[in-house]
């Protein structure tokens, strides 16, 4: 979800999650451990995301894999440009990075994930023999059908609600009629087929388990998005009074600086603890990020910023309201009883109209329309029901010049034994302020569960 741009061309948070569709542009990321490994006695794998998509569509999987044994300098993620309309930059990109991958590791082939768009970059990729020799499995996640596999590389092909009858020919096709699209590359079923084919036995596990050390290690990157060019600036690491989502003394733990990459980290924080993310830049309004706690380590953190000229343009900013952008990675349903909900400050901001099924919406827009103090849940605000997997909802959330207020945000999601987990954030003024909250599209296991 991205954060700002300055307060006097009232920009604000995007998200940062979006994922999916079909096609575009490369940069490349990879985890932050420098030593060569030895020759790995498993390939490395790497996960090419889809249409404004970035290394968060890759954090949950990333953690199956770890709690399964993958080591760190195991997995990686290639990004890109996706508001660049040509593919060209992040095939090249994908070699880039997968030459730099089996000198790194020692391998002689990866394994290669690709979700929606990327999917695209993927089968043009493994359309040169000799870069699919690279290659030993590749896994097509709710993208592009074909009629044989992709390079001759063995492949399984998963294919959600949106591709009811997807198909790649001489594939191992996988149908999940109940999944969303970004949630067939999220999800904890799409991790067992994949950890399955690429392995040739299930997994031990397809939760996210937590680790046993008190602390665990983030990393990642803060980004222009959808474009996931770095960003330089100041990052604090606040950790937080869960109930209140006040800052836990008048110092914050950790103070770094992103260079032109945006990288940051490895930074160690608390496992059960609840933490902010501030991005400072000067003349820009400050990032403010929030997530639930990190119980297992994760280097694919992305704190993603609006561009100027970005859809967050649209969201109308003041002194006196908040405005927020939640996001998690899988799709938000509203309809029925035993669909997802999400209640901001009391309000459930989650239905038909703002967030239909078939818009797949993985981020959600809530700010003053008008900045008037009256809040209107009934309709999807323009430009947000014309933009992929994004929507908004006119919701008054006063602020306090010292932020001293605090705005409850519950999800209780669907199929997960109705659990509700909440985010509590301070009331920042949006002129000077964005807000962005991260759900995880999975529900936590308690420690020793």
């Amino acid at each position: 979800m991205p954060s700002s741009q300055p307060a006097r061309t009232g920009r604000t948070t995007l998200l940062a999650v979006f994922l999916a569709l079909v096609g575009t542009f490369t940069v490349l990321t990879a985890p932050t451990r420098a030593a060569a490994a030895p020759r790995a006695t498993v390939n490395p794998v790497i996960f090419v995301h889809g249409q404004e998509g970035s290394a968060q569509q890759w954090q949950s999987q990333a953690k199956r894999f770890s709690g399964n044994g993958y080591r760190d300098d195991l997995l990686y993620v290639h990004e890109y440009d996706t508001s660049v309309a040509t593919d060209d930059h992040a095939i090249a990109g994908l070699e880039e990075l997968v030459d730099a991958v089996l000198a790194r590791t020692g391998a002689r082939q990866v394994d290669l994930l690709a979700h929606s768009r990327g999917t695209r970059v993927a089968q043009a990729y493994l359309s040169a023999p000799e870069r699919a020799a690279e290659v030993a499995k590749y896994v097509n996640l709710d993208g592009r059908t074909a009629a044989s596999p992709p390079g001759g590389v063995p492949t399984l092909a998963i294919w959600s609600s949106l591709q009811p009858n997807g198909s790649i020919g001489g594939a191992l096709n996988v149908h999940e009629p109940q999944a969303g699209h970004t949630e067939s590359a999220t999800s904890a079923e799409s991790f067992a087929h994949v950890y399955t084919f690429l392995r040739g036995r299930p997994p031990l596990t397809t939760r996210v388990l937590p680790e046993a050390a008190a602390s665990v290690e983030i990393a990642g990157r803060a980004v222009h998005f959808p474009q996931n060019k770095g960003l330089a600036g100041r990052l604090e690491v606040w950790r937080l009074d869960p109930a209140t989502g006040a800052r836990a003394g008048l110092l914050p733990e950790r103070v770094v600086r992103t260079g032109e990459d945006g990288a940051f980290g490895p930074l160690g924080v608390g496992r059960r603890g609840h933490y902010e993310l501030a991005f400072v830049r000067p003349g820009e309004r400050t990032g403010h990020f929030y997530f639930e706690p990190f119980e297992r380590g994760d280097r694919f953190v992305r704190l993603l910023v609006s561009p100027p000229g970005g859809v967050a343009d649209s969201i109308d900013v003041c002194p006196g309201q908040t405005a927020l952008t939640v996001v998690r990675a899988r799709e938000w349903r509203a309809g029925t009883a035993d669909d997802d909900r999400l209640r901001i400050a009391g309000a459930d901001v989650l239905n038909p109209a703002v967030s239909p099924q078939l818009r797949q919406i993985l981020g959600l827009f809530a700010f003053d329309k008008g900045c008037d103090g009256v809040s209107h849940l009934d309709a999807a605000l323009p430009p947000f029901d014309r933009v992929p997997f994004l929507t908004a909802t006119d919701l008054s959330l006063p602020a306090d010049e010292r932020a001293r207020g605090t705005i409850p945000v519950t999800q209780t999601m669907r199929g997960a034994g109705r659990v509700d987990e909440t985010l509590a954030v301070p009331n920042w003024p949006s002129d000077r302020h964005t807000v962005s909250l991260l759900f995880k599209d999975y529900v936590d296991i308690p420690s020793g569960g």
